[in-house]
Order: C-alpha cells, then structure tokens, then sequence
C-alpha cells in the first residue's frame, strides 16, 4: 500500500511539474508574439510557430497522463479535482498558444512598421493578458483561490478597454487607406481578449479544483460576490 501510494504521489508531482512547463513555453510565447508585434520583427516569428507545435505536443501529452492516471487509480474528491482541472488548464494553455500564433499572423499582415507602442492600449492589452495568465498559472501552483479571483478582477478592467479600443477602431471615422490598418488592429485585439478569457477560464478551474465550485454555474450574485 505504501508504494502504490508514493507511486501517486509521484504521479501528481510530475503532472503538476509538466503543467508548469507548460504554462511557461506558452507565456513565452506570448511574450515573444507580443515583441514581435512591437519590434516587426517579421523573422522572429517562425520561432514562435514552429514552438507551438510542442505546445500542441504537450497538451496531448498531458491528456493521456490524466487518462492514464484516471484509469489506474480512480481518484475521488480533491485528487479527481486536481485532474479535472489539469484536464481542462492544459485544454485553455494550448488555445492560448493559438492566440500567439495568430498574433504572429497579425505581424506579417501589417503593412506600416509603426511600432505598436503607438497604440498604446493594445500594448496594454498585450501585457494585462500577459498578466493574467501568469496569475492563474500561480493560482493553480499555489493552490490559491485569491488570486485566481484577482484574474476575474483583472478581466473587468481588460474588458473595459476591449470595449472601448474595439468600439473605437471599427465606429471611428477613418481614410480608405486607414480602414485595413485599423481591421487588423481590431481583429488582433480579439485574439488579445481570447487570451484573457483563457486566462480567466483557468482561474475557474483553480477556483473549482480548491472548492469543488464550478464558476459557471453560479447564480448572478455568487458569481459577482466572487469577482
């Protein structure tokens, strides 16, 4: 019994250690597509997607550990939290490497070498994304449910200037030759709100992994008594 239980344990440990690499390349990731931006720096780019392709790997990676896992040991309570929250973090980390490819996309397709720090609440966006993800990461690490509620503090503030940048780039009056600029503009601040939604997406998970509550499902004054 002993050895079948440091056996677990080791098994947990190491998902834990494999999501937090995870989390890491995709942060990387994010913070390389977001230089690039800033920089056009056109060649940078491939890097970053030729790396999502171990993203994608990892992701699989860990789904079949948590399969495996499930499978063997039939965990209950917390520890089948704990796997459903991998399950579901790894599933929102590789979505977020997505976003940072298109990002990457967003690079090639710009025809001005303006530096994006011109559109200073797009550079914002970039980096509150950035932050968001970080802290959920360190939710699920520490197994804190205080910062993970941080992020959903975060993601009202994101999605007040969302609102306010998007609104403004496809309502503003604008010159012909402005209109593809200010397009791409929009679409890459959708990308940057999906990455924030990942990020927020994650903290649910912490939140139900620590709790057992499921985020989603709460009535409306649960819901902003968390937030």
């Amino acid at each position: 019994m002993e050895h079948n239980h440091k056996r677990f344990e080791l098994e947990l440990s190491d998902l834990r250690s494999k999501l937090s690499q995870m989390g890491n390349v995709v942060i990387e990731q994010m913070e390389r597509a977001l230089a690039c931006l800033s920089e056009h720096d056109v060649r940078g780019t491939r890097v970053i997607v030729e790396r999502d392709i171990n993203v994608n790997r990892m992701d699989i990676d860990l789904e079949e550990m948590c399969l495996q896992f499930l499978a063997l040991h039939q965990p209950v309570a917390g520890d089948l939290r704990f796997i459903t929250a991998v399950m579901k973090i790894t599933t929102e980390l590789e979505r977020i490497g997505d976003r940072a490819v298109d990002v990457c996309a967003a690079v090639h397709e710009r025809e001005d070498r303006d530096p994006v720090e011109s559109h200073r609440e797009i550079a914002r966006m970039g980096a509150l994304a950035t932050e968001m993800v970080r802290d959920s990461l360190s939710a699920f690490s520490q197994a804190d449910t205080s910062i993970a509620k941080n992020v959903f503090r975060k993601d009202r503030e994101f999605d007040a200037l969302y609102c306010d940048v998007f609104s403004r780039l496809i309502s503003s009056p604008k010159e012909p030759a402005e209109i593809k600029h200010d397009t791409q503009l929009a679409f890459l601040s959708k990308d940057l709100n999906e990455m924030s939604e990942h990020a927020t997406n994650i903290g649910e998970a912490v939140v139900f992994m620590v709790e057992g509550k499921e985020i989603t499902h709460m009535d409306m004054h649960e819901r902003r008594a968390t937030r």
